[in-house]
């Protein structure tokens, strides 16, 4: 797959349903391999824009998730945790549905044992941060094809290790049976479903798409240093 942004062709890394094999809930139920999703990474619209954010050390991705499932189970990208970024705490991201729906399932570690567990129901328009020191999940739960952007720092390697020893994230989400513990982790909280909200330190609007960051990419410094906006991540969430 390929997209084409101002003249410029972008091709996508393929995800593979097969590559998705050690965090399935029902891995015996894949019975022929298809492109789970697509990621375009470092994608942008101009030479200035690349060299700001270039500067910036940032990244900004586009991925897109066709509507599937695997046995009973919706959709979902591999999942992930981020290393520290200073202070004992974890670099950060922020995601933006594009269109269709997405459900991101974050986990937060402490001790070995997962702490926190939250669901943020995200639509078209909606900005989600990704706290410090969660792990993350994306899934489609629709039958429409999901595309979101996201950026991040580009300086580190995701650690997609802790996923697969446990075989997936401490939730799946399921047709008809909802969210069902992965009976691999123990003591696993209950889900606290939660929508996102955009901190008015961003100047974004619903309507707005995140990449016009690009004009001010200062407002993004809470990715690469946490430390400095621990007031912006207690504003992310609105409980449902």
């Amino acid at each position: 797959m390929e997209i084409e942004i101002a003249g410029r062709k972008f091709k996508a890394d393929i995800r593979w349903a097969e590559d998705l094999k050690p965090v399935l809930a029902f891995p015996e139920e894949l019975k022929e391999n298809f492109p789970a999703y697509y990621m375009f990474r470092d994608i942008y619209y101009s030479k200035g824009d690349r060299e700001k954010i270039l500067e910036h050390k940032l990244r900004f991705d586009l991925t897109v998730i066709p509507p599937n499932k695997i046995g009973k189970e919706f959709i979902k990208t591999f999942g992930h945790y981020h290393p520290i970024a200073e202070n004992n705490l974890s670099y950060t991201e922020i995601y933006e549905v594009l269109s269709g729906e997405a459900y991101y399932l974050l986990q937060k570690v402490e001790d070995g044992r997962i702490v926190d567990v939250i669901v943020v129901e995200a639509k078209a328009g909606d900005k989600v941060i990704i706290p410090p020191n969660y792990g993350h999940v994306t899934i489609n739960p629709s039958n429409k094809e999901l595309k979101m952007t996201n950026w991040v720092c580009r300086d580190f390697k995701s650690n997609y290790e802790p996923y697969e020893r446990l075989r997936g994230a401490c939730y799946y989400y399921l047709e008809d049976d909802g969210w069902v513990k992965n009976e691999r982790y123990r003591d696993v909280p209950e889900i606290r479903f939660v929508k996102p909200r955009i901190p008015k330190e961003l100047g974004l609007k619903r309507s707005d798409e995140m990449y016009k960051l690009v004009r001010d990419l200062s407002k993004l410094e809470f990715l690469i240093r946490p430390s400095k906006y621990l007031d912006l991540f207690e504003r992310v969430f609105e409980e449902i």
